[in-house]
């Protein structure tokens, strides 16, 4: 039994090895060192500090100066609809655009920020949050762009106007 299970070990050991190094000869291999998860708009589990607000608490919010209103969705849907004066931030905005979105919380003590849904909006709320100063309240629409439609509150269409270059068009 124990040759059986030596020999299993041996082979458990050469097959990662080759892995390895086959990984680290190829051009595309993955990266196992400063390893850092890509973006995306796919729902996050470790969101459980992202406040979620009602529409009716987030519109009773957007008359205050202080706030900013961050649309996450793809900017064929931003430029169907938003909430007024909201700012285009898609969840695959180059780090530049994003850069540029942080620049204009300077100031501001709340980000509300919303999707198609809550859930698509989290990720991007938490990643504007690990972005932002620790005084800025990042929160998510409840119920997404649809919700604060739904409840009638002021919307727009078009391309975002504070947006710089194309990603915002």
């Amino acid at each position: 039994m124990r040759a059986v299970t030596g020999r299993a070990f041996v082979l458990l050991v050469a097959a990662s090895a080759v892995g390895l190094a086959g990984n680290a000869l190829r051009s595309d291999g993955v990266r196992l060192a400063g390893f850092a998860a890509p973006a995306s708009c796919e729902v996050a589990t470790a969101t459980a500090g992202i406040e979620v607000l009602p529409p009716t608490q987030a519109a009773a919010a957007c008359g205050d100066p202080g706030v900013v209103i961050a649309d996450a969705r793809s900017t064929d849907r931003f430029t169907e609809g938003h909430v007024a004066n909201a700012i285009h931030l898609p969840c695959v905005a180059p780090r530049v655009v994003a850069n540029q979105a942080l620049s204009l919380l300077a100031g501001k003590h709340t980000l509300i920020v919303y999707g198609d849904t809550t859930e698509e909006a989290q990720p991007v709320a938490e990643e504007l949050r690990r972005g932002a100063s620790g005084a800025l309240r990042v929160v998510v629409l409840k119920g997404g762009f649809d919700a604060w439609n739904r409840a009638g509150f002021a919307c727009s269409s078009g391309p975002c106007a504070e947006c710089k270059g194309s990603a915002g068009r």
